[in-house]
């Protein structure tokens, strides 16, 4: 990644042994089932245009954390990497892990292969099951070893005829240091499309539309921050501030914590906005300030929220892999939450259980209630996330320090209020009066598709099917801290918030050419659509329980 810290600069991995600087990588072509080959040996392959990258020395320092590119193994990401990254990233970084590129005659409708940990291989070993991965791993026998049926047979023969065909040499790569994969190319090639509209022609006509749009959205300067926008944002955020401690001098105690919640509330758009690296477009810099303001000044990790929402943004609303819709028990906006799936993010099976059969019925009546309390949830996950699965580096020491001082202001405040009602509602409103923003957050997604539309589903097409818009005026967008256009954030994460009205119109004059969908609703609206998916959600659990219960009561009578 560019514009790294000194000390990651230091801990980036050599160069691949065929990276561009060779001569190697020029003849290494990969043709369609080498590519599987290599993956199942392996090799952690990512494709942006048509070059092969090698990315297995990349995972333990990738910013966005390993399972981001073990998502795209086996994929044509250029479009998603491009979103995600600098051109300086593009030009400098990435160059250094090509190994390769895709055979011409594979290029023109090209279909994505099946990343692993979709079908629930991580770290080599398989961690669970997922419904990707159904019937792939039915060939293995006892010791987990591959049963060859006969078209699998033919399918290894092909690949040996291609690794030995004349007109495509191929040079083994260096071996990997993951073990091999216990499964056969042909498992890794996706179901077919679920419609037309979904078809590699269609799909790619959609993919070189977005093309020439994201070329307008940097010819339109939309990647260039207006500073003074945030001189406006540093004054609201002072005036909020220097409201709370007037009341808390005052001993206005209950009103000092709601304008506390405020403040917190407004400043947690800065660490969204620098988590994307938006505010100086550097990394170090960026994440830094992230966990700055996350931390010291909300007791809370941004290298949780980094880790978690960069998930979110590559596989938006689905079930199985995006954690911001993964809520169980308190939350199912799908019925396939009843499945007690796999969670490749959590990497645990969400189960649908006692606790969650009881609460989903009431999950549209206990929504608000539920969400004015997801701050103190976000202490929790943060807390797990740095004591178990963040990296052991700067940030996570700089956040460990910063939550530490969190605790000894916040918690000097709690103590000098006299009496522990006040005490009480100082803690309950500071918390309750930023969770305005739990509602922002799933307000674009929750009433959405879910659906898994597969694996030929281009970039641009997923982010508008499952994201919408709010709409309002633009002297109010400050409230939404740039949440209110999500759809052009999510197809431009890294354009500063302050930019992205203006990238919407382009946004929208883009899917009406497309044909497709750009949902924009107010915000009363938007949560009347989400109260209604999780109001017919809830009545799905009812109805369940309902068969359950006839069920088992016919069995009582059969007994």
């Amino acid at each position: 990644m560019a514009n790294l810290l000194p000390s990651q600069k230091a801990a980036l991995p050599p160069a691949e042994p065929s990276s561009t600087s060779s001569p190697s990588s020029s003849t290494r072509i990969f043709t369609r089932a080498q590519l599987a080959r290599s993956i199942l040996d392996g090799h952690v392959l990512v494709i942006h245009d048509w070059h092969v990258y090698r990315l297995n020395a990349w995972l333990a320092h990738h910013p966005g954390g390993d399972l981001a590119i073990l998502h795209f193994v086996g994929r044509d990401a250029t479009d998603e990497i491009e979103a995600y990254h600098s051109q300086d990233t593009l030009e400098r970084v990435m160059p250094r892990f090509r190994v390769g590129v895709i055979a011409e005659e594979e290029r023109e409708g090209w279909v994505n292969l099946t990343p692993p940990v979709q079908l629930g291989w991580r770290h080599g070993r398989r961690e669970g099951y997922t419904c990707q991965g159904e019937g792939k791993w039915e060939l293995l026998d006892e010791r987990g070893e591959k049963v060859a049926a006969d078209e699998e047979v033919h399918d290894e023969k092909q690949v040996e005829a291609d690794l030995a065909s004349p007109s495509h040499p191929f040079k083994s790569l260096p071996p990997s240091s993951l073990p091999p994969i216990p499964l056969t190319p042909a498992s890794l090639e996706p179901p077919s499309p679920p419609s037309p509209s979904l078809s590699p022609q269609r799909q790619a006509e959609i993919q070189r539309a977005y093309r020439q749009l994201h070329a307008r959205v940097k010819a339109a300067g939309l990647y260039t921050i207006q500073r003074d926008a945030y001189l406006y944002e540093m004054m609201r955020y002072t005036a909020l501030f220097v409201a709370f401690a007037a009341l808390y001098y005052n001993s206005w105690f209950v009103a000092s914590g709601a304008a506390l919640g405020l403040f917190w509330h407004q400043v947690t758009f800065v660490v969204h906005d620098a988590g994307h690296t938006e505010i100086t477009g550097k990394l170090g810099v960026d994440r830094t300030l992230a966990c700055f303001i996350a931390s010291f000044i909300g007791g809370l990790s941004a290298n949780w929220w980094c880790d978690n929402h960069d998930i979110h943004h590559i596989v938006t609303n689905h079930p199985e892999h995006d954690p911001d819709i993964q809520h169980i028990p308190f939350f199912a906006i799908s019925t396939r939450f009843f499945a007690s799936m796999w969670s490749t993010y959590y990497r645990r099976v969400m189960a649908f259980d006692l606790p969650a059969r009881f609460l989903l019925p009431m999950q549209h009546r206990l929504y608000y209630i539920v969400m004015s309390l997801a701050r103190f949830n976000l202490f929790a996950q943060s807390y797990i996330f740095l004591f178990t699965k963040a990296r052991n580096d700067w940030y996570r020491n700089f956040e460990f320090v910063g939550i530490a001082i969190f605790w000894l202001w916040y918690g000097a405040l709690l103590r000098h209020i006299p009496i522990w009602p006040s005490r009480l509602a100082f803690l309950l409103l500071s918390n309750i009066c930023a969770s305005p923003l739990h509602v922002q957050i799933v307000l674009s997604h929750f009433a959405r598709s879910t659906e898994d539309l597969g694996l030929s589903e281009c970039f641009a097409h997923r982010q508008l099917r499952t994201t919408m818009d709010v709409a309002c005026p633009a002297y109010l967008s400050f409230m939404h801290g740039g949440l209110d256009m999500q759809v052009s954030h999510h197809l431009f994460p890294r354009v500063p918030r302050h930019n992205l009205r203006a990238t919407r119109d382009l946004v929208v004059a883009f899917a009406q050419e497309q044909g497709l969908e750009y949902a924009e609703y107010g915000f009363i609206r938007g949560n009347g659509q989400v109260l209604d998916v999780l109001r017919e959600v809830a009545q799905q659990v009812k109805f369940v329980g309902k068969v359950a219960a006839a069920e088992a009561r016919g069995q009582m009578k059969g007994q």
